[in-house]
């Protein structure tokens, strides 16, 4: 039998009861929300019973917050180490949509779950998730733009990030729940496009 790879929210020292625990949660709040989705819920999904879960999470919460902690601090790695590995704005801009396309198509749950449960979440994460937000990220593109002939870009930088983060969350949204048409990474020259436009 072919072990399956760890995804990236699951330490490789993780007992095989909490590696369960951990892809039957993420999966339930990816599909039906933090609210919707109980202790037994998660207990059910794993084969695992509730003294299990808290033997590894004092409560749902605790187990929601980890989750959301160590994928957002994997999606932001990814996502800034693309911007790194390239030089001049444009590569960086490209890198950066590319390497978030290609986390929605690698990785929906996960992406599903974060941008549906920041609003909960994000408050009560830990201050290095709090100091690397997306969109902070995004906004370091914004102001990384060359200049037009005009001076300084009449868009202001936290409106243009929040464009760009917005376009993409709403696309994996979309593909999510079959608006559009999959893979993400089809749409990448596209946003790309659209983000080179709103910055002069």
């Amino acid at each position: 039998m072919i072990a399956r790879p760890l995804p990236f929210y699951i330490n490789a020292d993780d007992p095989p009861a909490k590696r369960e625990i951990l892809r039957a949660a993420l999966k339930l709040f990816s599909a039906r929300g933090l609210a919707a989705t109980s202790i037994r819920d998660i207990a059910d999904e794993s084969g695992y019973t509730n003294p299990a879960l808290y033997k590894h999470f004092a409560s749902k919460d605790e187990l929601a917050l980890q989750l959301f902690d160590s994928c957002h601090r994997r999606v932001w790695s990814r996502c800034s180490s693309a911007i790194a590995s390239v030089n001049g704005w444009n590569a960086k801009v490209a890198a950066y949509v590319g390497e978030w396309l290609a986390l929605v198509d690698e990785y929906p749950d996960v992406m599903a779950f974060l941008s549906d449960s920041a609003r909960v979440l994000w408050p009560k994460s830990s201050a290095t998730v709090r100091r690397q937000s997306m969109i902070s990220l995004a906004r370091s593109l914004v102001v990384e733009a060359p200049k037009s002939g005009r001076g300084a870009s009449v868009v202001n930088p936290d409106v243009a990030a929040a464009c760009l983060q917005g376009t993409l969350g709403e696309l994996a949204r979309m593909l999510q729940v079959g608006v559009l048409p999959g893979p993400a990474t089809k749409w990448n020259s596209h946003v790309v496009t659209l983000f080179l436009k709103l910055i002069p």
